[in-house]
């Protein structure tokens, strides 16, 4: 599924039906840090609210609390890099409106700033943050005024009711078998 499908049901799910959409893959899978990079930077374009990406982990068992180690150890490296790109969002240089109405000469833009395609035909830079951690809890939906919301879960997680699933590289078949186990 592309991204920006995600991101569009995302916010249909957290704006029109007041529902913490949920991201439910197989164990087996799990993303890079560029895919939460990537889903807060579309997410960013779209909407001006901050992020907020809860990893639903709430398994019983000793080998959970190895696994707990190595995903908070993910954790911390992920944020690292979400609050780099808020830093590196921050210095873009102007849009042209921007521009003209500061009157901001050229030589004063930051050169080093990484460039997002199709930057000088108007495009909105995201200024929200992005924050990942580990949770027993799924937030609830908060309203379009909160912290736009997100969970993180593998099939194996019972989802709270005020949340809706968001299927991820698995077929029914797949979910069906690991909801019985």
């Amino acid at each position: 599924m592309p991204l920006q499908n995600i991101a569009n049901q995302i916010l249909t799910l957290a704006d029109r039906r007041a529902s913490t959409p949920v991201l439910v893959t197989p164990p087996y899978l799990s993303f890079r840090k560029h895919f939460f990079v990537e889903l807060s930077w579309e997410l960013a374009s779209r909407t001006d609210r901050n992020l907020r990406i809860d990893w639903y982990r709430n398994l019983p068992g000793v080998r959970t609390i190895l696994s707990d180690q190595l995903a908070a150890w993910h954790v911390k490296s992920l944020n690292r890099l979400l609050a780099r790109r808020d830093r590196t969002a921050a210095k873009l240089p102007l849009t042209s409106d921007e521009q003209t109405s500061r009157a901001a000469p050229l030589s004063t833009i930051d050169s080093s700033a990484p460039q997002h395609p199709g930057y000088n035909q108007h495009v909105k830079m995201p200024t929200s943050s992005c924050t990942v951690q580990i949770t027993a809890a799924i937030a609830r939906p908060g309203g379009k005024n909160r912290d736009l919301v997100i969970g993180l879960s593998d099939v194996r997680q019972k989802l709270p009711d005020w949340t809706t699933a968001i299927w991820l590289g698995t077929t029914q078949e797949e979910v069906k078998r690991w909801q019985a186990a």
